[in-house]
């Protein structure tokens, strides 16, 4: 996945990365070992997300760096995610893909429409491809990074949201697992 990942990236002529290990972080570390552009940093298994950030953000050159999970692809520009008007932190806003089949119902209960697991066209969703200022970043000492430090920098106007409509799937379950790798057999819509 993390490869994946990085591949979005690179296609837009990203090419450095940190790795915030924890859980398996062995096993990433020598995945990577030959791989210069990319830096593993142990973070420590019980660390929170909001810790894990910091640590990264205290390394970081640049006064703003690109940051997303390690569970999810996405066909998104991440230059326009770059060049979007943006506030400390850039978020990613996409539709979150349906479970289960939509009914459309009239108020006799006749269904009117079904829609096979349709995208959500209302709800918008952390996407998790971010842009943050280093300095933002790094004075965050909260644990959860999606918990607390996401809406406190709402709170004080430091979020704003870069709307993508395109292909998005996180890798949450077994079933995002299963469907993930058919879609690669397929062609990978991320790449």
């Amino acid at each position: 996945m993390l490869s994946h990942i990085m591949g979005i990236y690179r296609k837009y002529g990203h090419n450095e990365f940190i790795i915030a290990t924890g859980y398996k972080g062995e096993i990433i570390r020598e995945y990577y070992k030959n791989d210069s552009n990319v830096t593993c940093l142990d973070t420590g298994v019980d660390t929170g997300t909001g810790a894990r950030v910091r640590e990264c953000a205290l390394r970081m050159e640049d006064n703003k760096f690109l940051l997303t999970y390690g569970d999810g692809v996405a066909d998104i520009d991440i230059n326009k995610l770059l060049a979007a008007p943006r506030a400390p932190v850039m978020v990613t806003a996409v539709h979150p893909p349906a479970r289960f089949g939509q009914l459309i119902l009239n108020k006799r209960d006749e269904v009117l429409q079904f829609n096979e697991k349709p995208v959500g066209q209302h709800e918008w969703i952390n996407g998790g491809f971010f842009v943050v200022e280093s300095g933002c970043a790094a004075s965050n000492g909260l644990s959860s990074w999606e918990q607390e430090a996401l809406p406190i920098f709402a709170g004080r106007g430091w979020l704003n949201a870069y709307r993508h409509e395109g292909f998005w799937q996180c890798m949450d379950t077994q079933r995002d697992l299963d469907y993930l790798n058919q879609l690669w057999k397929d062609g990978a819509p991320w790449l």
